[in-house]
């Protein structure tokens, strides 16, 4: 394996490459030479779900439409979650560490506005319209309309494992604990680090006299953080594409007939097996040409040098 020597570097690096100056300096400084292919082992930051928890409830509400008169032909239905709201404090969502059990928090859920998106069939299973009603699930009154003691209660009271705390809202000089919701209205439609709740929806019952309809909601709550792992890589996904025929030949169509553009530097594989968290340094020369290297370039024989190379604590000349 060839030898180099690097330049000093006074910039902050990690301890990995600072501990091993002088001992292992492959002549490759991917920030003036960077390497392309596939990694065998991607860095990536995913969102893991730490603890969850769900409960079932259902309700009947009315649709906002009148189906005898503008969907006489309806028959049946189905039900997608759009959003949810809710307040925060007493009668509505409260979230609150249990004393003496820091990782876990006791969360209290109430007074849930759910937006859904109902698509009306007719009997041969064709799409009439989509209407969107709002339902309140866990209503705070026992008068509500949609209140039911077994099906729909007032609130349910759910604890949950959240190591890491949940998610904060700041406004000014306050700071509270929230809950996001995960819908499918644009500014619901993100994952957020802590604590989330989602919801599924099953249409149980559709009354067509009185246009109402009745809906199984799943509620599920979910915290997730966001965590570092390493994982294996077996190359990127391979995009379908499709192409436009016609008989000119120029460049601008040959281009728009070939294949398809795509981002060709790799990121490091930051450990075994290709040490490439050493290749960030000032190198005198560089003898490894510009996007060389790849998963797939580097021997067996080789890896093992390397491997050799970075346990020795003796220095190199």
């Amino acid at each position: 394996m060839s030898k180099c020597k690097c330049k000093a570097n006074a910039r902050i690096v990690s301890n990995v490459v600072s501990g091993m100056e002088g001992n292992f300096c492959p002549c490759t400084d991917v920030c003036a030479s960077p390497i392309c292919g596939d990694p065998c082992v991607l860095g990536i930051m995913a969102p893991l779900i730490y603890d969850e928890i769900g409960i079932n409830l259902c309700t009947t509400f009315p649709l906002g439409v009148s189906i005898p008169t503008t969907f006489p032909t309806a028959t049946r239905a189905t039900a997608r979650v759009v959003n949810a709201t809710y307040t925060y404090g007493t009668g509505n969502v409260t979230i609150d560490p249990i004393p003496g059990r820091g990782n876990c928090y006791d969360i209290t859920l109430s007074n849930i506005t759910v937006t859904f998106a109902i698509d009306l069939y007719d009997e041969n299973c064709r799409l009439l319209t989509t209407v969107y009603p709002t339902a309140v699930y866990l209503p705070p009154e026992t008068t509500a309309e949609t209140y039911d003691e077994d099906t729909n209660p007032t609130s349910v009271e759910l604890e949950l494992f959240a190591p890491y705390g949940p998610s904060y809202t700041v406004t000014g000089t306050t700071t509270s604990p929230s809950i996001n919701f995960i819908g499918s209205a644009t500014g619901s439609n993100t994952v957020t680090q802590g604590i989330n709740l989602f919801a599924f929806a099953k249409v149980l019952d559709l009354n067509t006299t009185d246009s109402t309809i009745t809906v199984g909601l799943t509620l599920v709550l979910q915290s997730l953080y966001f965590v570092g792992y390493k994982v294996p890589s077996e190359g990127k996904i391979d995009i379908p594409k499709g192409s436009i025929i016609t008989p000119e030949d120029s460049e601008c169509m040959r281009f728009v007939a070939g294949d398809l553009l795509n981002l060709a530097i790799k990121p490091l594989n930051l450990g075994d097996p290709e040490y490439e968290e050493f290749a960030k340094r000032d190198c005198i020369q560089i003898t490894t040409p510009p996007c060389s290297g790849g998963c797939s370039s580097c021997s067996d024989a080789t890896k093992e040098e390397i491997r050799v190379m970075s346990q020795d604590n003796t220095t190199q000349p």
